[in-house]
């Protein structure tokens, strides 16, 4: 394994995560800091190609660009729209009081540096073999990276059109519709599905280390940064919490009535 890409790449990271931190302390919007998520992984991919040029890097590059771009594209959108700090963010700041500076590189950007680099280790990995024949499993990982790329890609738009349909007296206030009857978070549920794909597409000699990638993404998503912050604001309400109980939270329910 060639410690020096590797080095290469995580001092690439460590500086795209501090412009973006200084970026948020410019504009009091730690938020950013999952706009920078997506394009994170587009670095380290662009890296690993440019060290070694083959057909499945090219691919894995082609792939993650795709979705990383697209990501940030979604998350930039609603992140200009929205005038304030996402809620979760401006709950840290404020919890911080006069240290927020300190605490937000530390804890937001750092840990996401951090996890990024887990997640990102089938991109990693791949970037170290030599060009090698096309198995029957790299192929099983393209179609899974699209599926999970489509489900992704589809929850994201049924939910940004029914946040921005104006809502009127009666109305439902919790999305419940498309994908989102059958799991409560299906945007994350393909998320992790791509990574899933991803590792088999990279699948080689260290297949082993470029599993904590897809692993670390579905715990994250289940049960750190994903379902749980994103349901934090919906304790008391009952509507949410109805539909909660018949409706699991990532792994999606195609049965449910």
């Amino acid at each position: 394994m060639s410690m020096e890409l590797i080095s290469i790449q995580l001092a690439a990271l460590f500086v795209f995560v501090h412009l973006w931190f200084v970026y948020a302390v410019v504009k009091r919007r730690n938020d950013i800091a999952d706009v920078a998520w997506g394009l994170g992984f587009v670095l380290l991919s662009s890296i690993g190609l440019a060290a070694n040029f083959n057909s499945k890097t090219l691919l894995v590059w082609v792939l993650v660009t795709f979705w990383g771009l697209r990501l940030a594209s979604h998350i930039y959108k609603r992140f200009r729209r929205e005038k304030q700090e996402d809620r979760r963010y401006r709950a840290w700041r404020e919890g911080w009081g006069s240290n927020w500076v300190f605490w937000s590189w530390l804890k937001v950007f750092l840990v996401q540096g951090f996890f990024l680099v887990l997640v990102a280790m089938p991109i990693i990995t791949l970037s170290q073999y030599e060009a090698s024949a096309w198995s029957v499993l790299n192929f099983l990982g393209i179609a899974i990276w699209l599926f999970g790329f489509v489900f992704e890609t589809v929850a994201d738009k049924q939910l940004k059109a029914f946040i921005l349909k104006p809502k009127k007296p009666g109305d439902e206030r919790v999305m419940k519709a498309g994908l989102w009857k059958y799991t409560r978070h299906p945007n994350y549920f393909g998320e992790a599905v791509i990574w899933w794909g991803i590792w088999l597409i990279a699948f080689g000699d260290y297949w082993w280390l470029a599993l904590i990638g897809p692993v670390t993404i579905g715990l994250l998503l289940r049960f750190v940064s994903g379902v749980p912050l994103a349901e934090a604001g919906f304790k008391d309400n009952p509507e949410f919490q109805l539909y909660a109980k018949k409706t699991p939270a990532m792994i999606p329910n195609f049965f449910i009535k």
